[in-house]
C-alpha cells in the first residue's frame, strides 16, 4: 500500500507546501520516490539539473534506509518547501513499529553511513545527514533555492 498527502500551510507571510509519501521499503517502489521528488522540485521551480539531481539523492537516501531494515518495513518521505528551498525527511518504520507521522525532530550529523553514499550526497544536495532515535532511522536532505545560493 502506498499513500500520499499534500498540503500548503502559510506560516506569516511565507507559504510552506508540504507532500508526504509512505511506501514499502522495496527496491521496486523506489521508483515512486523518483517520481514525487521529480514533480515536487519541478513544483518548486527548480531547474532541470537540479530536479535531476534531487531524484538522484532521493534513491540515496531510501537505500540508505532500506540498508537499515532489520525486516519488513515502510519508508515515509516528508517533503517540504518554500522560497528558500526544500526539504525532504525520510523515515524507516518497522511494521508494526511506531510511527513519526512526520514529526521533525533535530537531526544528528550523519555518522553512520558510508563514504560512498557521503561523497554522493555531497555532491548532489546542499545538505544532508541522519541519524536512528529507538529503533527508528532517520536521513534527510536539503537543497537550496538558487536564489539564496548566490
Amino acid at each position: 500500500m502506498t499513500n500520499a498527502m499534500s498540503a500548503a500551510e502559510t506560516m506569516g507571510s511565507v507559504t510552506v507546501n508540504r507532500v508526504e509519501l509512505s511506501l514499502a521499503a522495496d527496491a521496486q517502489m523506489l521508483f515512486l520516490a523518483r517520481m514525487t521528488a521529480a514533480a515536487v522540485a519541478s513544483r518548486a521551480d527548480f531547474e532541470l539539473e537540479r530536479v535531476e539531481d534531487l531524484r538522484l539523492a532521493i534513491d540515496e537516501l531510501c537505500i540508505r534506509l532500506m540498508s537499515a531494515a532489520t525486516g519488513p518495513a515502510r519508508i515515509t518521505l516528508v517533503f517540504q518547501w518554500d522560497e528558500s528551498g526544500l526539504d525532504v525527511l525520510g523515515t524507516l518504520v518497522p511494521v508494526g513499529g511506531p510511527s513519526s507521522n512526520g514529526h521533525r525532530a533535530p537531526m544528528a550529523d550523519a555518522g553512520t553511513y558510508d563514504e560512498l553514499s557521503e561523497r554522493i550526497l555531497d555532491a548532489l544536495v546542499d545538505g544532508h545527514g541522519g541519524d536512528e532515535i529507538d529503533g527508528i532511522h532517520r536521513a534527510w536532505v536539503r537543497m537550496e533555492c538558487v536564489e539564496h545560493l548566490a
